[in-house]
């Protein structure tokens, strides 16, 4: 993804922003919206980012080791550890979301 200067934007800006984002996704009524919307939004490359951040969490999940993962997905260490942390010390989002998702 592109760099941001978070800087040139107040944070309640931000925050307010992010929240808009959020009640858009959360409006739109089909996977089929959500998917043409990210697929606007994000070019191929973001979105295999994104998709990939779910694997690495989910493989986490399931007690893949790093290098299982390096192996498997073909990401750096630095990624699965920001994953990591933001499983352990993060809101529980990927957890909610991938659990909705097994179901």
């Amino acid at each position: 993804m592109p760099r941001y200067n978070a800087n040139r934007v107040p944070y309640p800006t931000q925050d307010r922003l992010f929240g808009v984002f959020c009640e858009v996704v959360g409006r739109l009524r089909s996977q089929a919206e959500v998917k043409d919307f990210f697929k606007d939004l994000f070019n191929r490359q973001e979105r295999l980012m994104l998709v990939r951040r779910l694997q690495i969490a989910e493989m986490l999940l399931q007690e893949k080791t790093y290098r299982e993962i390096q192996e498997r997905l073909r990401v750096g260490s630095n990624t699965i550890a920001r994953v990591e942390r933001w499983l352990h010390f993060g809101r529980n989002g990927y957890r909610r979301a991938l659990t909705k998702v097994r179901r």
